[in-house]
């Protein structure tokens, strides 16, 4: 077992020789090769409680490399994927046929992959080289042939007051050398996960397709632009007077998932108003203005209520106020006030101490009861020197201390000081500083494994203040709860609009017990919920394994003894779930492997959807999506070729007859589908009540109509 553990490690150190996102192709037999190109990529996603199931499908090529037929290449595919997710199966197309990847002790699965190559037959393995980072091989693949494969993780969700999101993998899609024109998602959706969307792009929809096989499912095909930055699924967090907990059972013992909302679970209500500043620096990030804009609207909309209130300051030549009043944060006015809102009003440089001043005045004018959180990538008060003068100066400012959050989402061309014995980056020194004397919170790109909407997402949760010195314990009433691990290693203070997210096991008999102690406005609590079977969440199998996969990352971050390392791989070979000593390999059927006749390929539905418009493209066809709504609804439509747009209008009516929104002659183009979204207001902007209606759509033969049900 001593050598096997030498060996593991020399594995490991491939962590510091190949960077990360990189993809590879050579000729294993003289070294020849470059930058694969990725030819094709589809993402399914199951919602699975405080997890999302990945279903990630990618076809390589040597495209522009310059092999032929004849060379026999190897595919070398390093990725990182988001930090504590888990991986548990991997496939490879030999052909037209499925292999089920066999998982093994990473020593022997090397043993075997390196035996076949040299003997030129068909396998792929799969690594885990660190906490997020991964390797894949495949072998061999023609010249100028293609080689398909999918791998399947659980990946960790982010849960606000109102959505789940988690992100999807665009820094894999990026390493391809010929980009791709768009990667297709795919999701399947229940009664308790609603509103699918991109958060960055929410014009982006889905459509309603079904299959014979898999049922219905939605579909978005998502363009090469959204490739290029780093993007989230959400849907609609399926809470329960702020609790949701899901299980699977095995007799009397099963896993669970559980999300907990302490505002709404322990019935603590904070309202709050929030000024949000905007200062950005287009050669500091490579997000877009864009991408704060959406992700601005879409956590104002999760984590604001109609007791909050905003406002929006942005940089220019001038400070640009949205209002010189504080604004409701109710649904209907944060749309209205991004109607009026464009992220090309932004400026392209920073303009940071005056846009500071101006958000402290324009606190102080309103009440001076407010936070800040300031959404900024310039590092031009980096030097200590001018930021600690532009602290004192805010200070001075202040009459009342006001909170100061930031957001840091600088990612690209640094500026670096060095001061005080460490090295600061950007404005690293300013932003830590002015955020610490103000009692608030610092987000920063640099030291998160997250995304621009998680560190939005982070400082917007962290407004409503915190408890102190919190508990939370589970159990059965007729039972216990054992092996819990929180997704959230900072659990002794929790923010009220943060939820909890844990997963653990159980033994014994439901109901399920969560109790939960703490401080809060110097106040101590206590409270005990009890959930009947009837409310908790039926899941399957999958709760086990990000249980499995919790207790492995755990059983990695010890010493590594002979004794940890046989656990780790016993647990991971036994539950399939892919640790830094196993691997997942695939075999064609003459070695070993064994062709997976259940196994069913998602990545070829949105092709049949394709296939199924053209053989269609003749007739009018009208949904609407989800019906009934409570938000918006989506209403898709396809018109028949033959059909001039110009003889054609779109209105909504209510069961009066009455008309209650037109769109304009502006939104008919010249394509012959649409997509029309309807937030429940009238062509004035007001709400209109709940009820039935009709989108109608009118031509000069006859009208088709979708009814819509608005459910508030």
């Amino acid at each position: 077992m001593k050598i096997k553990i030498l060996l593991f490690v020399l594995f490991l150190f491939t962590d510091f020789i190949f960077p990360y996102d990189w993809l590879y192709v050579q000729n294993p037999h003289n070294w020849g090769g470059g930058q694969g190109t990725i030819e094709e990529a589809t993402v399914s996603i199951r919602p699975k409680g405080v997890y999302m199931e990945y279903g990630l499908y990618l076809t390589f090529s040597a495209r522009n490399l310059g092999f032929s037929n004849s060379d026999t290449l190897e595919v070398q595919f390093y990725f990182d994927l988001p930090e504590n997710s888990i991986v548990c199966d991997s496939w490879l197309w030999v052909g037209d046929e499925i292999i089920k990847g066999e998982i093994m002790d990473q020593w022997t699965a090397s043993q075997i992959y390196e035996d076949v190559v040299n003997r030129r037959r068909d396998p792929s393995i799969l690594f885990k080289r660190g906490q997020s980072n991964y390797e894949l091989r495949i072998y061999p693949m023609p010249g100028n042939g293609q080689r398909k494969v999918k791998i399947t993780y659980l990946c960790p969700t982010q849960w606000n007051t109102t959505a789940v999101q988690s992100p999807l993998p665009t820094n894999l899609l990026r390493t391809s050398y010929n980009q791709l024109s768009r990667f297709n998602v795919l999701t399947w959706l229940d009664n308790n996960w609603k509103h699918p969307q991109i958060i960055e792009f929410p014009e982006i929809e889905f459509s309603v397709e079904s299959d014979t096989l898999l049922g219905n499912y939605l579909l978005a095909a998502l363009p090469s632009e959204t490739i290029q930055t780093s993007i989230n699924f959400s849907v609609e967090a399926p809470f329960r007077n702020g609790v949701y907990v899901s299980k699977f059972e095995k007799e009397k013992e099963g896993a669970y998932q559980m999300a907990l909302l302490p505002s709404k679970a322990l019935n603590i209500s904070a309202s709050y108003k929030v000024t949000v500043l905007i200062d950005y620096d287009v050669s500091k990030s490579t997000y877009s203005k864009t991408d704060v804009f959406n992700n601005l609207k879409a956590l104002l909309h999760n984590n604001l209520s109609e007791k909050d209130s905003f406002n929006i300051i942005f940089s220019g030549i001038n400070i640009s106020r949205i209002s010189e009043n504080w604004i409701p944060a109710d649904s209907i006015t944060i749309e209205n006030t991004f109607l009026n809102f464009k992220s090309d009003q932004i400026a392209n440089y920073s303009n940071l101490p005056t846009l500071l001043g101006n958000g402290i005045n324009f606190v102080k004018s309103n009440g001076n009861d407010g936070s800040i959180i300031l959404i900024s990538n310039s590092d031009e008060a980096g030097d200590y020197n001018v930021a600690n003068d532009l602290i004192e100066d805010l200070m001075d400012l202040m009459t009342t201390k006001l909170p100061i959050h930031v957001v840091d989402y600088e990612n690209q061309n640094y500026s670096y000081y060095w001061f005080g014995g460490r090295t600061y980056y950007g404005n690293e020194y300013f932003y830590s500083n002015i955020s610490r004397l103000t009692t608030a919170n610092y987000y920063r790109l640099l030291y998160s494994e997250g995304t621009l909407s998680g560190i939005m997402s982070s400082a917007f949760q962290s407004l409503s203040g915190f408890i102190s010195s919190f508990d939370l314990h589970t159990k059965l009433e007729n039972g216990f709860c054992y092996g819990r691990y929180s997704l959230d290693a900072n659990s002794t203070s929790v923010y009220l609009n943060k939820p909890i997210l844990q997963v653990g096991k159980y033994f014994g008999s439901l109901p399920f017990v969560i109790e939960v102690s703490g401080v809060y406005n110097a106040t101590p609590f206590s409270q005990t919920f009890t959930l009947p079977e009837n409310e908790m969440f039926d899941s399957d199998s999958l709760n086990e394994t990000a249980w499995t996969g919790n207790y492995i990352q755990y059983l990695e971050d010890q010493t590594q003894s002979n004794d940890v390392v046989d656990e780790i791989i016993n647990y991971s070979v036994s539950e399939r779930v892919l640790s830094i000593y196993s691997a997942f390999i695939c075999l064609e059927p003459g070695m070993g492997g064994e062709v997976c006749y259940d196994c069913y390929d998602e990545s070829e539905l949105p092709n049949n959807v394709e296939d199924s418009l053209v053989t269609e493209k003749d007739t009018l066809s009208l949904s609407a999506y989800p019906n009934p709504f409570n938000g918006q609804v989506s209403i898709r439509l396809s018109l028949p070729s033959s059909l001039p747009n110009e003889n054609v209008t779109f209105k909504i009516y209510n069961i009066l007859g009455e008309i209650v929104k037109t769109y304009s002659a502006d939104q008919i183009k010249a394509s012959k589908k649409y997509q029309f979204t309807w937030n429940g207001t009238n062509d004035y902007g007001a709400s209109v009540s709940s009820g039935v209606y009709f989108f109608v759509v009118s031509t000069p033969e006859k009208n088709y109509s979708v009814k819509l049900l608005l459910m508030k």
